[in-house]
């Protein structure tokens, strides 16, 4: 019986496989690693053909692990890391070695030109963003900029699910949430916009049609199958971007929740009909209906590891995360004055790329555990900053759920509840984009019958705010945003 979905994450450290069943359950895990290749700052690369090797690696190690019969397979589900463009010529080759990344920043002139150039209001209204490095259209207009033959060659430019689903069926596809995120689209009209095309100068014909995240795009083909031993003629759902499948696997399918994705980076998002616009908002398509509106801090997590690292080289003392946050809790609330600006790989939200990270208020009797907690307290500081955006613009939410690497951080989680003054609560599903693909996968081949049939997934420790370092906290609060912005007139 066709009952398990296969899903497929092809993230920016790993790349991750799963079986799922309809209801959500995953009852087997691959997992192979890559890396990230950084030849110049702010350069971060991957190479397409090996993404496609480690897809086929890991797809033969699930399937014989778990020794399922190749039968019971009813569909194929992709999720990614987002934005990345991948040339694909008209033979279906790819014409570059080495693809952008979601982080890298070499378009950073680019975006500074569209800023200066026109009015980004008008353009926000268009396209629900302000203008960032991120975006797959700047990517693409840095091909044409600087390698001309790589964008001529290019038929196609696709993001790395959608590459991995056009070797699976030999069809170029994207859905919603990958469309929404190439500053080409009409955020009102969800389609590509062709003035924001005109605007960058790139071809919205080389962008792939765009096609519901559950939907079927095509069917593996022979060739496919040899490679990767999934039956051929298995149905490919068009799939999403990682981050906003995820969001499917934690429950958020209806508005009144927001979600925190503490990684290296962190995304602290909501769902909305409508996207939010507003300067230090982005936004992207769910891959339901609806709006992901979202901030980010490119060096949330990060922030943590360099302290890590940092007290490391010092002390010549390989320590660990534990041993960081047991440094951490032996100082008082607030690190005794020393505060943490947590830009270490500048600001992306909004665009104050040359934002630095600082230590304010250092003196001669701060330790090195004063650092390690005014760090993790740093972090939970910028991202409240943000999160007033969203207070300030009306946008309800009743708590709050943690997810990713850093919910084993329990500092870390009750400082969020504090510093954010809200009900927090940790999630214990550690595969939640695996999951929420899987349920893409069901919901396209009809194993679930309708989007309020998906399962939410379960959750775990839920923290309360204690009032009186909410009232603490808040002081802090004011003290970290009066001198962040003293501070924009003087970072570069």
């Amino acid at each position: 019986m066709k009952n398990k979905i296969l899903a497929i994450d092809l993230g920016t450290q790993s790349v991750r496989a799963a079986l799922v069943t309809p209801t959500g359950q995953i009852e087997a895990v691959a997992l192979v690693n890559h890396e990230v290749d950084s030849p110049h700052d702010n350069w971060a690369q991957q190479s397409p053909v090996e993404w496609w090797m480690k897809v086929q690696q890991v797809v033969k190690e699930l399937l014989s692990k778990s020794k399922i019969i190749c039968d019971e397979i009813a569909a194929v589900a992709c999720c990614g890391q987002m934005h990345g463009p991948t040339g694909i010529d008209s033979d279906g080759n790819v014409t570059t070695l080495m693809s952008q990344l979601w982080c890298d920043k070499r378009n950073q002139d680019i975006v500074e030109q569209v800023r200066s150039s026109h009015n980004l209001e008008n353009l926000m209204k268009i396209t629900a963003n302000p203008p960032t490095t991120g975006w797959v259209g700047m990517k693409v207009k840095w091909e044409k900029e600087n390698r001309l033959d790589v964008y001529n060659r290019s038929k196609w430019f696709l993001v790395p699910k959608d590459y991995v689903n056009f070797k699976l069926t030999g069809i170029a596809a994207t859905d919603p949430s990958e469309g929404s995120g190439t500053y080409l689209w009409d955020c009102e009209r969800e389609q590509y916009s062709e003035e924001m095309a005109k605007l960058l100068d790139i071809d919205v014909s080389k962008f792939p049609p765009v096609f519901k995240s559950y939907e079927i795009i095509g069917k593996v083909t022979k060739e496919a199958s040899e490679k990767t031993e999934i039956p051929e003629g298995t149905p490919v759902v068009a799939g999403g971007g990682d981050f906003v499948v995820s969001l499917l696997g934690l429950g958020l399918v209806e508005p009144g929740t927001a979600i925190d994705m503490t990684g290296t980076s962190t995304l602290f998002v909501f769902q909305k009909q409508k996207p939010i616009i507003h300067p230090s908002v982005q936004n992207l398509h769910h891959v339901l209906d609806g709006w992901i509106p979202f901030i980010m801090l490119d060096s949330g997590g990060l922030s943590m590891k360099w302290m890590k690292d940092v007290i490391d080289v010092a002390t010549e003392e390989k320590i660990t995360f534990e041993k960081l946050i047991s440094l951490a809790e032996s100082i008082p609330p607030g690190s005794d004055g020393l505060i943490f600006y947590p830009y270490l790989l500048g600001e992306r939200n909004p665009d104050n790329s040359g934002a630095k990270g600082i230590f304010l208020n250092l003196t001669v009797n701060h330790t090195a555990a004063h650092m390690a907690r005014a760090v993790i307290e740093g972090v939970v500081l910028a991202l409240a900053r943000e999160i007033q955006n969203f207070r300030d613009l009306g946008v309800p939410f009743k708590k709050v759920i943690l997810t990713g690497g850093a919910t084993r951080n329990k500092l870390l989680n009750t400082l969020k509840a504090n510093i954010w003054n809200v009900n927090v609560t940790v999630t214990d599903e550690p595969e939640s984009s695996l999951q929420g693909a899987g349920l893409l996968g069901a919901l396209g081949v009809g194993l679930i019958d309708s989007i309020s049939k998906i399962p939410t997934s379960g959750k775990n420790v839920i923290i309360n705010p204690e009032a009186e370092l909410v009232e603490k906290y808040k002081h802090i609060a004011k003290m970290f945003n009066r001198f962040y912005n003293h501070m924009i007139g003087y970072w570069m």
